[in-house]
């Protein structure tokens, strides 16, 4: 069980450090900043979707396994 909850915790970790790195540098490095449906925009929207999914999975792995060590 823990782990499954370390894989899940590293991935949100590696997830966030692709936000934190790549949102800048997407941005950045679009040709038209106007543009909302830009294909960087897309990406990083992309991103931001993984991160979330990851943060709510990590919450009920971690809850999973807080239940499971109480019992």
């Amino acid at each position: 069980m823990l782990a499954i909850n370390s894989i899940v915790a590293n991935a949100l970790l590696f997830s966030s450090l692709l936000l934190v790195i790549g949102v800048p540098v997407f941005y950045m490095t679009q040709s038209n900043p106007e543009d909302n449906r830009n294909p960087n925009i897309k990406k990083i929207e992309i991103l931001a979707g993984v991160w979330f999914h990851l943060v709510l999975l990590q919450a009920l792995v971690g809850e999973y396994i807080t239940h499971q060590m109480s019992v």
